[in-house]
């Protein structure tokens, strides 16, 4: 199978073409084919189809065309597969007509013969790129592949016009045409015809290029076509004496993977430029990433866009003041200048300099430039001219004085990084060990250097597995030994040093205690807290950081830092700080996570029993959230970390924090449907609780623990937490801790005995009341509700949970009402009153909602459609499945598939 994409959209099957259709479907499958093997956000997909005016259904719809593509566009061939967050073309990018004709363009470039490979990649164009179909995106495609066929079209011109000058001239004719005023195009095919013999036709080309650019342009041609047309003018004759043609580019990298979307842009910021102007392209991104990788693939790609040459400085071995007076007198001399003529003032030689480059088309490459003030009298002003700069320090300085265009470089997407090891290595030893693969790639945190770094061991080693280096990276740990070299260009240590010790103390300083972070994202808050700076002094530091390259500011409020970055930082801390310094830091991050965690709590739960707790430490910041979207986000965001902060918490004695953190955590957890991860979280805490011989502590984890192990299905070991709970709660003369238990425990009988669970619930209603705990009251009310309705005690059951609502709206508790009118719903359900029922179960949806119990909410509208089924209603059912496998999957939980079948089993019957 393969899909087209160079023409219109079609699927092509043993020679035969098939075209997709209607436009929606065709735009949705052109959409995935163009990153193949990566996952198109939903949000994305919908702009493609749709443009940014998306019309109200059109998820709905997405749906159905992806079901399409599935049963009628791929068959068997492959698949759609769904991602979190969007979908996923599953086919080799072989199967895609523009990765083959990008492939075999890169293939060009390494074989003696480039003819073949540029000759087939050219063959799979049947037409203007996705031919039809409608909107901004696809407008955009056409327009960036139309310039790759003219450079893949203009690369094989030049390669056959020697041998084959009248196939040259066909396709390059029609080329002109199209782009009239591209003196590239122009050179090649007046070149062509005039080895064709056609002379005469290829100055009277040369002369209406001429006259189509002082007319529309007002310009004269260019250094390139000037030197075609004087060739042709000699008929023959030996070339006149030229300028020197300098050609100071280093090698390109062998092993170059990715980076197709950054060195599309350079191409297009290269070919959109005016003629009358020089560009200026300046690349920036963190130690390692690859910077220097991509302007030398770029440079090399397309140096035959400046004839006049190439000119190469690597200024990271220069001190920043030094930068003009060393390598301008170089340039000069690659130039032609004799050293007898250069001037001996440095504002002589920029002037010089920028009067060698007036009227010569150029590239000139600084490379690892320590920032903006370094580069401006080396930047190529000639029209015509590009100059390339790569930082190790953001370069904005430049787009402000010079309109450089600013292209920014993250690490490699996971696919590449695996690619990037294949280079190196072969396909077969990576797919051989795929986890010692993929292990090795998280540890370098698919930085491009610290992956070649261990890809060249590797391939020395051929009978070394790669198994036996992931374990090496894995014990190294917060050490980055494992990435160290005799040559200090590559040692990832000594590259991350160049940009540290360019920092300011205080910036410095906050760097080290970054390294403290267990995590890559972390607040600001939480960065001043370690630091023990305001946040606002933090923040100005952080931008220090940004702009070093050192520390992304990816949001406002939140920093994000590299894995290895922040190995260094970690290193550099042990280095410098007092173990002192560094345990007081710890202690403040814990506080800030644990303090900012019960705030959290307190404006998403408001329900929930507060925990008593000290005054954090002195320097703590403590997050205010503005309302509950900011705390659940906070939540979210801060979760990843809770682990590696239980352990930080235990390894320094603080066990209080470490059964705090789990209890600060366990209900965001809950209403997510976390409870692997929290049974995680409360081991930890309960065996911390225990070597405190915190009692209180051991019941509140064994009842998290029980209630998790209760959503799980596993019964007997939710009922030995339930009964511990229960054990220590009395001892301890806890009576609304105790009620919650019985609660708890009715979870697990209600499943095989009902009458024993009710009895639970009943025990629980009384303590509660007799602590006068009126939420706790009305939770316990509904509970036996819904467990009445189990036993066919209707009347009582619907009386309960009726008044349980009425209480929790009373006590404004949003999450209990929603429960109370899911249970009302339930015994509605059960009595024969659908439509009551239906309504009910409406109510209970939105109110789970709004108050963000996502998991429950599901559950509620898989009731919801079952009701409607029942009523004899099939559509809504089916769109209520829907909704609730939407959040189902969003979650990442296993009743989604579930919930699909049912789907399913109505689609077919």
């Amino acid at each position: 199978m393969l899909i087209r994409l160079l023409g219109p959209v079609e699927v092509e099957r043993s020679g035969q073409a098939r075209p997709v259709r209607p436009p929606q479907v065709a735009l949705a499958l052109a959409a995935l084919a163009w990153e193949v093997g990566r996952v198109v956000p939903v949000e994305t997909l919908l702009a493609r189809v749709w443009g940014e005016q998306v019309p109200p259904g059109a998820r709905r719809t997405l749906y159905t065309i992806i079901t399409r593509i599935r049963r009628d566009v791929l068959a068997d061939d492959g698949a759609v597969v769904l991602r979190l967050g969007g979908y996923l073309l599953d086919v080799d990018e072989s199967a895609v007509d523009v990765p083959r004709f990008r492939g075999l363009a890169d293939e060009a470039l390494t074989v003696p013969d480039p003819a073949p490979p540029l000759g087939a990649a050219l063959a799979l164009w049947r037409g203007d790129p996705l031919t039809g179909l409608p909107g901004e995106w696809a407008e955009r495609a056409r327009h960036r592949l139309r310039d790759e066929r003219r450079e893949i079209l203009l690369r094989w011109a030049r390669v056959v016009t020697g041998r084959d000058a009248a196939n040259a001239v066909a396709a390059l004719s029609p080329l002109a045409e199209e782009y009239p005023l591209d003196e590239l195009v122009a050179a090649a095919l007046i070149e062509a015809l005039h080895a064709w013999g056609r002379t005469a036709e290829a100055l009277a080309h040369f002369a209406l290029v001429r006259r189509t650019l002082a007319e529309e342009l007002g310009v004269e041609p260019g250094t390139a076509l000037r030197r075609v047309h004087r060739a042709l003018l000699r008929s023959g004759d030996a070339p006149e004496t030229a300028r020197p043609v300098p050609a100071q580019l280093p090698v390109g990298l062998r092993h170059f993977v990715g980076r197709s979307a950054e060195l599309e842009r350079l191409a297009a910021i290269a070919t959109g430029e005016r003629p009358a102007t020089a560009a200026v392209c300046a690349i920036s991104g963190p130690p390692g990433v690859g910077k220097s990788s991509l302007a030398l693939r770029w440079a090399h790609l397309h140096r035959d866009r400046f004839p006049d040459g190439q000119l190469y400085a690597d200024l990271g071995t220069i001190d920043a003041a030094d930068a003009a007076a060393v390598v301008l007198p170089r340039f000069l001399g690659a130039l032609g200048v004799t050293e007898a003529q250069v001037p001996s003032g440095v504002e002589a030689q920029i002037g010089l300099y920028r009067s060698m480059l007036d009227c010569r088309r150029m590239l000139v490459v600084l490379d690892d430039a320590r920032g903006a003030t370094q580069v401006r009298p080396l930047l190529a002003t000639a029209p015509g001219c590009l100059t390339l700069v790569t930082g190790r320090a953001e370069l904005s300085g430049l787009a402000v004085t010079a309109g450089a265009h600013l292209v920014s470089l993250d690490v490699l997407p996971g696919d590449d990084a695996y690619h990037l090891l294949v280079a190196w290595l072969g396909e077969a030893r990576p797919a051989a060990e795929p986890e010692a693969t993929a292990n090795i790639i998280r540890r370098c945190g698919r930085l491009p250097l610290a992956l070649a770094i261990v890809a060249a061991q590797l391939a020395q080693r051929t009978d070394l597995p790669l198994a036996e280096v992931a374990t090496d990276l894995e014990r190294a740990g917060a050490d980055l030994e494992p990435f160290a070299h005799s040559d200090p260009a590559i040692d990832l240590r000594r590259v991350f040093g160049r940009s540290y010790r360019d920092l300011p103390v205080p910036a410095a300083r906050l760097f080290r205690r970054l390294g403290q972070h267990p995590g890559p994202h972390l607040p600001l808050a939480a960065a001043a807290s370690l630091a023990a700076l305001p946040v606002d002094r933090a923040r100005e530091l952080a931008g220090l950081l940004d702009r070093a390259n050192l520390v992304e500011i990816r949001a406002p409020g939140r920093l994000r830092l590299h894995h290895l970055l922040r190995v260094y930082a970690s290193e550099q801390g042990r280095a410098s700080d007092t173990r002192t310094v560094r345990r007081s830091a710890t202690r403040r991050l814990l506080d800030y996570y644990l303090h900012s965690a019960c705030v959290a709590n307190g404006i998403c739960y408001p329900h929930r029993d507060a925990l008593p707790l000290d005054r954090p430490a002195r320097g703590v910041v403590v997050e205010r959230f503005a309302g509950q979207e900011e705390a659940l986000r906070w939540y979210a965001d801060a979760l990843a970390v809770l682990p590696a902060l239980q352990a930080e918490a235990a390894e320094t004695g603080l066990d209080a924090h470490v059964w705090r953190l789990a209890w600060a955590f366990a209900e965001f957890m809950q209403r997510r449907g976390l409870w692997e991860e929290n049974l995680r979280a409360q081991a930890m805490a309960l065996t911390a609780a225990e070597r405190l011989g915190d009692r209180l502590a051991e019941a509140r984890c064994h009842n998290s623990t029980a209630r998790a192990h209760a959503r799980l299905g596993r019964d007997d070991k939710a009922v030995e937490h339930f009964e511990r709970a229960v054990e220590l709660h009395r001892d301890l003369g806890e009576p609304v801790l105790r009620a919650h238990v019985h609660l708890g425990l009715t979870v697990v009988l209600s499943r095989t005995r009902p009458v024993e669970a009710l009895n639970e619930s009943l025990r629980a209603l009384e303590l509660f009341r007799q602590a006068g705990d009126v939420v706790g009251e009305a939770r316990a009310l509904n509970n036996s509700g819904w467990l009445r309705a189990e036993i066919g005690e209707y009347d009582k059951a619907l009386a309960d949970c009726r008044r349980s609502q009425r209480l929790l709206a009373d006590l404004g508790y949003t999450q209990g009402e929603g429960h109370a009118w899911d249970s009302v719903a339930h015994v509605l359900r059960l009595t024969g009153d659908f439509a009551g029922a239906v309504a009910c179960f409406e109510r209970a949806a939105e109110l789970l909602l709004d108050c963000d119990d996502p998991l429950a909410a599901a559950e509620t509208l898989v009731r919801l459609g079952e009701t409607h089924v029942a009523a004899g209603d099939i559509a809504p059912a089916l769109d209520a499945w829907k909704q609730a496998a939407e959040f189902f999957d969003a979650l990442d939980d296993a009743q989604a598939a579930k919930v699909r079948d049912r789907i399913v089993s109505f689609h077919h019957p």
